[in-house]
């Protein structure tokens, strides 16, 4: 078999050969960066990132940094050289009207919810494109391409085997721990919740839970990237059919993939990715026959019998019941609260939205009474841009869909018109792309240690033998196999079509999918024409752009959050330790090292609160109700963090019995209530504050109304009678010592019939 080297991008000039071959010599090292962090990033949780949570997990932020050191370096390297031609098209131009336009919502509104959240958000999408582009312009032959493929159906196995282990090993052991010791498993995972509370029926529910998540937060995350590679694999298992060489080596290899992966993806009941993987596999049927593909017989018995085998399997062990299609007619209608919800935050605030990362917060104030939850996104990829973004920035990635299609649609019909035999050549780069993958597990590992996260060993132990098996079993078709386009961009219809309904384009983790999936689609078409070639000064301005962009990202996410982590970990432990001033001292520096967060203020406040209220000293007061404003002017939009400020003040006023702390107790919660109008729990709150302050004719409006929103709620958990109220009186009808609490029900009930004094 013939060896040749990578090969450029178009054929140089003799004047140019040098520079091409110096910069050739570079491009392995591209593919092998691009590829590792593809593979890195499904293995750290994103979901945190995707609400803006990540600004205080600092989840995601050294995969971003490697996403813009390796841009920067790409482009810099390629101006150094005098070379630089970039594959920039339709589709790459309307991304980056895209990232714009989200970037200019996010500055326009960056003082108007949270700053962090929203500054994250914004990196995010920066880091997305830019993962997109590098992908355009490092993966560029045919065999690149099948690598970059195999190497990520190798790690939805691994994160399939993963899977496994949590359902049959992991799960069950948690299960039993906590029925041995429900309070100790609470206590070592930081949570606080007496029984029969609402955070710890939350918690048991969660820990019940059968469906694996491997990496992920979500077992609908992890369905959303499982997909899309499942249908990849019974795409290159079909469309190579016709390969006699490759025949039963593919079929085996890829199928064994497929199984793998469908095993886990059962296991997860995520009814939208099923639906999503049903069309794809539609696609497929219906277009690939245009590549050589004949349906036939014995395919269909096999593939239907290998499905029902999978179903009886999956319902044997119990992970599949007939809560999954019993219950899809309310997660049908939840989706329905949520988007109803969403489409009248878009009419409120049409043109720049809520600002990206102020979803949640912002979802609050038009959630309905008899919605489940308060969801981080609307679980529709269009209404979430559209709602914090705007309907520019909505329409411009609609833009960037439509550009694709186009754009695709015409590559591929020049690749038939000039259509030749391609050459089995084993291409250097392909080990590269090897190389990158293996790099990418310990990256994604230290990725995850360098901000507290700890992988589950059960991935090294259990997973990567297989996924290796799988790249080796596929090396072949690599090197000699086929790729339709049909396949990938089945593929992205997939991605789309459960991201329609389960939400998550932001999610790294998945949403790198399609991206990835995009690029190369259009990397396979013919791109001859979408090749600029940028003069020595434009390619200077580029790459100068490029490091200014990664050394903004440090200076304004990377190492502010770095140190903020650092700093409030410290402070933790010396108020364990009673070291209370030193602690003050700790969350002060964290305030500077990331002026935009909230959370070391809130820290500030409730320990300020604590020394103020337990100590002699009154100057505390007034360091308190410094860190209780700057907590509120960084959650502007935040009913929590406005209700947290009544608590505070409604301490202070039991301790100080000063009239003024009960007052601002009461702006606090009506802030709260504006904020988030139909939650049945804050009127009860502020019913009972206004009670206490001799109010009564408002307390018993407030009172009616939570009773009222009480009844709307159909959700158990969600019930006053499962609630309490902060500060609430003891029980009527106990005796000390020791009487239990009254629930918010019985209080708001009471508060309805209290009579004029």
């Amino acid at each position: 078999m013939s060896k040749r080297r990578c090969q450029p991008l178009k054929t140089p000039s003799p004047e140019q050969s040098r520079v091409v071959d110096a910069g050739e010599r570079l491009r392995p090292l591209w593919l092998g960066g691009v590829t590792a962090l593809f593979v890195a990033t499904p293995l750290v949780p994103s979901e945190a990132a995707h609400s803006g949570r990540a600004a205080q997990s600092g989840l995601g932020i050294t995969l971003l940094m490697a996403w813009f050191v390796l841009c920067a370096a790409f482009l810099i390297t390629a101006a150094l050289q005098r070379n630089m031609r970039l594959r920039l098209g339709a589709t790459e131009i309307a991304l980056l009207v895209f990232i714009a336009l989200h970037t200019l919502s996010a500055l326009v509104l960056a003082d108007a919810g949270q700053p962090r959240q929203t500054l994250n958000m914004l990196w995010q999408w920066i880091g997305l494109g830019v993962a997109y582009l590098l992908v355009r312009q490092v993966v560029r032959t045919p065999e690149e391409s099948r690598a970059v493929v195999v190497v990520m159906i190798a790690l939805a196995v691994c994160l399939s085997m993963l899977g496994y282990d949590q359902y049959f090993r992991s799960m069950p052991q948690a299960r039993r721990a906590y029925a041995a010791d429900p309070d100790g498993m609470l206590a070592k995972a930081g949570i606080i919740a007496p029984e029969g509370s609402v955070d710890r029926v939350q918690f048991e529910n969660r820990l019940n839970s059968t469906e694996p998540i491997a990496t992920f937060t979500l077992a609908n995350s992890l369905a959303g990237f499982l997909a899309p590679w499942l249908l990849c694999g019974l795409g290159i298992a079909a469309l190579n059919w016709s390969n006699r060489e490759l025949r039963m080596r593919v079929a085996v290899s890829a199928g064994a993939s497929v199984l793998l992966i469908s095993g886990c993806f059962v296991l997860t009941k995520s009814r939208s990715a099923t639906l999503a993987v049903a069309f794809g596999a539609a696609v497929l049927i219906r277009y690939g026959r245009r590549n050589g593909w004949h349906l036939q017989w014995k395919s269909v018995i096999a593939v239907t019998g290998s499905l029902a085998a999978l179903i009886a399997l999956a319902a044997a062990v119990g992970g599949l019941d007939l809560l999954v299609l019993t219950e899809s007619l309310k997660s049908s209608l939840y989706r329905l609260q949520y988007w109803r919800a969403t489409v009248a935050m878009i009419l409120d605030a049409p043109w720049f939205g809520c600002g990206p990362g102020n979803f949640q917060q912002s979802y609050t104030a038009y959630k309905l009474p008899e919605a489940s939850e308060t969801i981080a996104d609307p679980h529709n990829f269009l209404l979430e841009i559209w709602s914090t973004a705007g309907t520019p920035a909505m329409l411009a990635f609609l833009g960037v869909l439509v550009c694709f299609v186009i754009q695709l649609r015409s590559g591929l019909s020049a690749s038939r018109s000039q259509a030749t035999p391609h050459e089995p050549d084993d291409i250097g780069c392909v080990r590269a792309v090897y190389w990158g993958a293996l790099a990418g597990v310990p990256f994604g590992f230290i990725s995850g240690l360098v901000v507290g996260y700890v992988p589950d060993t059960a991935m090294f132990i259990v997973g990567l033998p297989v996924a290796a098996a799988v790249m080796v079993s596929l090396h072949p078709w690599v090197l000699r196999g086929r790729l339709p386009a049909v396949v990938l961009i089945a593929s992205a219809c997939v991605v789309l079509i459960n991201l329609s309904a389960a939400g998550g384009i932001s999610f790294p983790g998945v949403a790198l999918t399609f991206w990835l999936l995009m690029a190369t689609a259009l990397n396979l078409s013919a791109e001859s024409r979408h090749i600029r070639e940028f003069s020595r000064r434009a390619a200077g301005a580029i790459a100068v752009a490029a490091g200014l962009v990664a050394l903004l990202y440090w200076y304004s996410t990377f190492a502010p959050v770095l140190n903020l982590l650092t700093m409030l970990a410290r402070a933790n432990v010396l108020q364990s330790q009673g070291e209370l001033l030193e602690a003050e001292r700790s969350l002060l520096a964290a305030t500077e090292a990331d002026s935009y967060s909230a959370e070391p203020w809130q820290a500030l406040a409730q320990l300020r609160l604590a020394m103020w209220l337990n100590g002699p000293d009154a100057s505390h007061e007034t360091g308190f109700a410094e860190a209780a404003r700057e907590t509120l002017n960084r959650e502007r939009r935040s009913s929590a963090a406005h209700q947290a400020y009544g608590d505070w003040y409604l301490s202070a006023f039991r301790a100080k019995n000063e009239q003024r702390f009960l007052d601002e107790a009461i702006v606090g919660y009506r802030r709260a209530v504006e904020l988030y109008p139909n939650y049945n729990l804050i009127h009860a709150q502020l019913a009972w504050a206004l009670q206490v302050a001799g109010r009564l004719d408002e307390s018993r409006a407030e009172a009616e109304e939570a009773v009222r929103l009480d009844e709307l709620n159909p959700h158990r958990e969600q019930k006053l009678s499962k609630q309490s109220v902060f500060d609430a009186p003891r029980r009527f009808d106990s005796q000390p010592p020791n009487p239990p609490d009254i629930d918010a029900e019985q209080l708001m009930r009471s508060l309805r019939s209290t009579p004029d004094r």
